[in-house]
Formats: C-alpha cells, sequence, structure tokens
C-alpha cells in the first residue's frame, strides 16, 4: 500500500505530538519581557524514532539581532521502525524557520496522553516558516508523478512515503515558545490552559 505523507518543514518536525487539552490549575500567564537566555537554545538536537525517521535540528542565534533564532531541520530515514542500520535517504529543507523571542512565561508543559504536567518557565515566540522547497536524496529516493503532483519517495519493502516536491509557502511555524528541562528541548503551543509538547528533542 502507498502512504503518502507531506511533510512541514518542523512539523522539524512532528515526531513526538502532544495530546490534550490542559488541566485546570495551571496559568499562561502574561509574558515578561525582560531577557531570554537564548543561547541555551543554540546547538543540535535531534527527535525520537518515529515512522522510520529521526529530525536532527541546527539551532542558532540569528545574525543581527539579539532576541532570535534560526532553526533548520534535516530528516533522516531508515529501513527499520526503529532508526536502526544505515540510512536510506535524507531530507533537507531550503531555507530555515526563524523563532523571534517575545517574552517569558510560567507554566507548565502536557507532554502526552497520561503523563504528569510539568512545571516550566517557557520562552515565548513568534515562529515562521518562510517560502521553502524540499529535497530529498539517497540510493531508495526516486521522483514521481502523483496525481499530477511531483513527490520525492521513499520505496519500502511495505509501501512508500511520499514528499510532494513543490513550493511550500511561507506560514507560522506549528510551535509558540521554547523551553530545556535538563538535555530535552521542548518545543511547545498554548492550549489556553497550559502548554501542550509538540515535539520533544534531545542534546547532542
Amino acid at each position: 500500500m502507498r502512504n503518502k505523507i507531506c511533510t512541514a518543514a518542523l512539523a522539524l518536525l512532528l515526531a513526538a505530538c502532544g495530546g490534550g487539552g490542559g488541566n485546570a490549575g495551571s496559568s499562561l500567564s502574561s509574558p515578561t519581557t525582560t531577557a531570554g537566555n537564548l543561547d541555551v537554545y543554540a546547538g543540535t538536537w535531534t527527535s525520537a524514532c518515529a515512522s522510520h525517521a529521526i529530525d536532527t535540528v541546527s539551532i542558532k542565534r540569528a545574525a543581527g539581532t539579539n532576541n532570535a533564532l534560526t532553526i533548520g531541520v534535516t530528516r533522516t530515514y531508515y529501513a527499520t521502525t526503529t532508526c536502526t542500520g544505515d540510512a536510506i535517504a535524507t531530507q533537507t529543507w531550503s531555507a530555515d524557520a526563524t523563532a523571534t523571542y517575545v517574552g517569558t512565561v510560567t507554566s507548565s508543559i502536557n507532554p502526552g496522553p497520561g503523563l504528569a504536567l510539568l512545571p516550566a518557565t517557557i520562552d515565548k515566540m513568534v515562529a515562521q516558516l518562510p517560502d521553502r522547497t524540499v529535497t530529498l536524496v539517497g540510493t531508495f529516493v526516486t521522483h514521481k508523478t502523483i496525481d499530477g503532483q511531483a513527490n520525492w519517495c521513499i520505496d519500502y519493502a511495505g509501501g512508500s512515503v511520499c514528499v510532494p516536491d513543490r513550493l511550500y509557502v511561507a506560514e507560522a511555524a506549528p510551535f509558540d515558545g521554547l523551553v530545556v528541562q535538563g538535555t530535552d528541548l521542548y518545543e511547545v503551543k498554548a492550549n489556553g490552559t497550559n502548554y501542550d509538547a509538540v515535539e520533544r528533542l534531545t542534546k547532542q
């Protein structure tokens, strides 16, 4: 069976999605804007394995400003569902996302269904994906036309994963906050009460 998977850039991104709404008792207070330690986010981070793939996220200070980050995502595909063995394909984007710091809030993170809330100090961000294109390379990659749309496809024994080869227009990124806890980075999204984890990444 052929599976078509259309991926957004950070959707870097949706290897580990948080679920559910918030719990009463946690607040979405107004952000303070006195300081933001953006250096804590700089570096290389990786996602957990999901659907044959691991995301590697490179975060850097944006040039010419002291309150913004650039976020680049490379997705590596494997033949196995456990992401072991040799990589068979690599997916890159033509432009990085930008996240601009707008303040800090004290709240909590909902890391996923059935998991306890995590108290957190969250750096609020306005995150934007620019106009961009996607490219996949590797010995298992083919370029196909499906329903009139060009696609990059990775063929597995049981099917294929396809990413449309088109211009992805600028849009908001699927998170509005960042927080580091230990060696983990959470991309989070406000849910009206607290924050849901969009993705959890580990420092390399």
